[in-house]
């Protein structure tokens, strides 16, 4: 019993140490009474716990849209936002993530090449594209909104940032995608680029 017990902390400890230990938790809405998934990490840099909603926010504002405008896929993907919804989305004491916080999720769980793999959910990705979600995100492919016309859900996610890119109408996002054909070069990796602002996209809150 004593051995296991060490055991168990020095398990506990080797995660911990090496940066890569995860917690999870919940945390509910009270605008609407909506309880979210959540996981938190260490920020090695500042030493502080750094927490994110693990599913994609499903709080209805002006702006924001049910792919293909049925509600029913509400449920699993919730909705997806222009940028100023967006940024008006997340309940009091939380956030729409910042360009830097997605930049330090990704550099945590490998990088651009390879933390498409750890982020994405273990299904629902296009063409066996899933990830293996050891980071807890549980990122999902729920599409984007982009000229009035809904598009590439199961193969791709997008993700807004709050944070603009300099060039007018423009604010940066991330994304995901299933892979491609062949070997699926892309299943793995991680993209950062600028999105129109008018475009609706999947929002993830992070704590204050």
């Amino acid at each position: 019993m004593i051995k296991q017990l060490i055991l168990t902390l020095l398990v506990t400890l080797f995660f911990t140490q090496a940066g890569i230990a995860q917690s999870t938790g919940t945390f509910t809405d009270s605008r609407d009474g909506q309880t979210y998934k959540t996981f938190s990490f260490k920020n090695a840099l500042t030493d502080t716990t750094v927490t994110w909603m693990a599913q994609n926010l499903n709080y209805k504002v002006e702006g924001s849209y049910a792919y293909d405008d049925k509600e029913s896929n509400r449920k699993e993907l919730g909705l997806l936002y222009t940028w100023e919804a967006a940024k008006k989305g997340c309940p009091s004491g939380w956030h729409l993530a910042r360009d830097g916080e997605w930049s330090m999720l990704v550099t945590k769980f490998g990088g651009t090449d390879k933390a498409g793999e750890a982020l994405k959910s273990v299904s629902g990705w296009a063409e066996d594209g899933n990830g293996t979600n050891s980071s807890g995100f549980d990122a999902l492919p729920g599409g984007i909104r982009r000229n009035n016309l809904y598009e590439v859900m199961s193969v791709m996610g997008f993700w807004w940032t709050s944070t603009l890119t300099g060039e007018e109408g423009k604010a940066w996002e991330w994304n995901f995608s299933y892979g491609g054909p062949g070997e699926k070069p892309l299943k793995t990796k991680a993209f950062r680029f600028p999105g129109s602002v008018s475009y609706a996209e999947s929002v993830r809150c992070v704590r204050d």
